[in-house]
């Protein structure tokens, strides 16, 4: 059966779990009893929001869990879910990576506001981390450009440059500019500058970036636009 473009996952050892949060949020919910079973296939899941019990009755608790969903699902609400009202666990959880918690019975209304309270904050980090400018995702954090199906990993340095560059898009940058940016008061030949643009670009080229770095060495570097975008935007 094919995957609902907007979908919520559910880690409880209780089915019904999933049906009710559904039910309550409006949006289809990815049933797991194991936390084995979810772990394996998460990081081809990219849910809205996963909701996290932490007495699963197994061998792996909720909170064994946690610390390897957030690595994978970065910008990714996870909310616990228990009946347990010993604060430690819900303290424990939060540490884990967590960024609710709601206590079981679940009220609908409480689940709804804190739901969408953590999205809009989880939405906000991401618009500070990334950079988007038509099918081209950069994510500062990362340092990972993407463009369709297509991605790169930029070392540190190439991925400052790059983050200088796409924020002053379409504007001159002067090497000194860059330079100080990149190394501080350290003194560095202007070939080490240019080695690192060299390499950005082949990792641009890799990925058919949009995008074209221009050096004018009596003025400095500009990135520029391959060809219009007509639905760019940028957030970071």
């Amino acid at each position: 059966m094919e995957r609902a473009k907007r979908y919520t996952v559910t880690l409880d050892d209780d089915p019904m779990m999933a049906p009710i949060i559904a039910r309550t949020t409006g949006i289809p919910s990815l049933a797991y009893t194991s936390g084995d079973v979810l772990l394996r296939k998460a990081s081809s899941f990219d849910p809205v929001a996963a909701f996290i019990d932490v007495h699963l009755g197994v061998n792996i608790s909720g909170l064994d869990v946690i610390p390897h969903l957030r690595a994978i699902w970065k910008y990714t609400p996870i909310i616990i879910i228990t009946s347990d009202d010993n604060a430690e666990i819900v303290g424990d959880a939060l540490a884990a990576g967590a960024n609710d918690f709601i206590r079981k019975p679940i009220q609908g209304a409480e689940l709804v506001g804190r739901l969408q309270a953590r999205l809009a904050e989880m939405n906000q980090l991401r618009y500070r981390d990334e950079i988007v400018i038509g099918e081209l995702l950069f994510s500062k954090a990362d340092g990972i450009v993407t463009v369709l199906d297509k991605k790169v990993y930029l070392p540190k340095l190439e991925a400052k440059l790059f983050t200088i560059l796409l924020e002053n898009r379409e504007m001159i940058v002067t090497k000194d500019n860059l330079k100080r940016k990149l190394w501080g008061e350290l003194s560095v030949a202007s070939n080490t500058l240019d080695k690192r643009i060299s390499k950005l670009r082949s990792f641009l080229v890799e990925v058919d970036a949009p995008l074209r770095i221009e050096v004018d060495y009596g003025k400095g570097v500009c990135l520029k636009l391959e060809k219009a975008q007509g639905a760019s935007k940028s957030v970071g």
